[in-house]
């Protein structure tokens, strides 16, 4: 399926995958969301829409009638193509990262603004699998304290496994409250996606079973040569521990090969904030919005 010229758009489909990794591969990407794996399984919660403007892919999620813009995608003219999108759209472009906000700056005309809340959260490979250090005693002792507790067993998730995480997926929703919660709903549905195509989207995937029942999930993938991105981390409530001992668990097997791992963004929520903060990020993956001044 062809992808329209600039300003039509259709909605993003499967077939784009080939066409948005050559691109992602020629011009590796530091911001979370550019992954087909996170564009594609979130496609339907955003709006997602694809078109093309030259050598450039645009995506443009659209909520309640209004079209916005991410950054453009590949090798280009990018602040010709930031210029002309903004000036022809009255809209604003986000998730932008510093490298295309810095070029967008030499138009006085075009203003940012900071985004604090889609900031990804970066860190060294090597501290989250060792844990060294006395600021991650309590990380070690979660993980203590799950194993003194639980017999678990660690499996590397394939195809075959999908329909038992999925029923997991469905436990973890009910036990979280999604049926109260559109966000939770879309991140649901967004990890039923990832599963569904986990060998397609060449993702990384482990889980833990306790009794037999798995009740802990790690997705993740290549974000760039030197960067692991994690989509997702689940695990089951009540289970002290479970977390630091899943995610441990999943890089000491798949983060080895990475100098950095990319946790996402924290969508400005409390909690998230807090948990993502307590791993000690080496940096952040700064991102901004870029609207027409005035």
């Amino acid at each position: 399926m062809k992808i329209p010229d600039y300003p039509s758009f259709r909605p993003l489909d499967l077939c784009d995958k080939s066409v948005l990794d050559r691109a992602f591969h020629a011009d590796p990407p530091e911001n979370s969301e550019y992954t087909f794996t996170n564009l594609y399984s979130w496609r339907s919660a955003y709006g997602l829409g694809i078109s093309a403007l030259g050598d450039l892919i645009i995506l443009a999620p659209e909520k309640n009638g209004v079209k916005e813009y991410y950054p453009p995608i590949g090798r280009g003219d990018i602040k010709n193509t930031l210029k002309r999108i903004l000036y022809d759209s009255g809209s604003r472009f986000i998730r932008v990262p510093e490298r295309i906000k810095n070029i967008a700056m030499q138009d006085s005309n075009i203003r940012s603004e900071d985004d604090r809340d889609n900031y990804d959260y970066l860190y060294l490979a090597d501290d989250l699998i060792n844990l060294k250090g006395r600021k991650y005693d309590g990380k070690r002792n979660f993980i203590k304290t799950f194993r003194s507790r639980y017999s678990y067993e660690y499996i590397q998730l394939t195809e075959a496994d999908v329909p038992e995480v999925l029923r997991f997926q469905d436990i973890w929703c009910v036990e979280k409250g999604c049926g109260q919660s559109k966000s939770l709903q879309d991140e649901s549905e967004a990890v039923r996606v990832m599963l569904s195509f986990i060998s397609l989207f060449s993702l990384k995937a482990g889980a833990l079973r306790v009794d037999a029942k798995i009740c802990a999930v790690c997705i993740a993938e290549a974000l760039n040569p030197e960067t692991l991105v994690i989509h997702a981390l689940k695990g089951a409530s009540g289970m002290t521990g479970i977390y630091q001992t899943m995610f441990n668990e999943f890089l000491e097997r798949e983060a080895v090969a990475y100098r950095y791992v990319n946790m996402e963004q924290d969508l400005g929520i409390p909690g998230l904030r807090k948990s993502k903060e307590s791993y000690h990020p080496l940096d952040f993956v700064r991102k901004f919005s870029l609207s027409l001044s005035g």
